[in-house]
């Protein structure tokens, strides 16, 4: 038993332009988070030094923790945005080994967004969860959509 096999993206494409649409919309949502993490980086980077010279421990242990977990945010979304660019790349020239490379990477971020999230659930809002909820469940979507096309590819390639 594997995964649900899609016809079709959204009920109105077909899946080599589903893909090509949800690797760019992935690729700009991940500048965008690439972007935003930059500039958290940089309002974190004072708050760390103003406890360093207050010499108050705990709040610059926390402002530490922070400014790394946001560097490697960072490097993380940028990283994912290489990937999307060079997904969008593999479904056009139909390259069925970038595709494959990209779904295994896709469901280890989900699985690492997956987990962080159920580790701070107990601390995020309303409109927090709803939005991880909808950030996960368009995951699911990419990664059955790619894994589709990788489907359809490989029938393809045996006839």
């Amino acid at each position: 038993m594997g995964l649900p096999q899609l016809e079709n993206c959204c009920f109105v494409l077909d899946l080599k332009t589903g893909n090509i649409v949800m690797g760019s919309l992935n690729a700009l949502l991940s500048f965008t988070m690439f972007v935003i993490m930059i500039v958290v980086a940089s309002t974190l980077e004072p708050i760390k030094y103003a406890a360093e010279e207050e010499r108050d421990l705990n709040a610059e242990a926390a402002a530490t923790g922070l400014y790394v977990m946001s560097i490697i945010l960072v490097l993380m979304f940028f990283a994912k945005f290489c990937f999307d660019i060079f997904f969008v790349y593999g479904v056009v020239m139909e390259r069925a080994n970038i595709i494959r490379a990209y779904f295994i990477m896709w469901v280890v971020f989900l699985l690492l967004s997956i987990f962080t999230f159920f580790l701070n659930a107990s601390g995020y809002g309303a409109g927090t969860i709803c939005m991880e909820v909808f950030y996960i469940g368009l995951n699911i979507y990419a990664i059955l959509l790619s894994h589709s096309f990788y489907k359809l590819l490989n029938t393809r390639e045996e006839v």
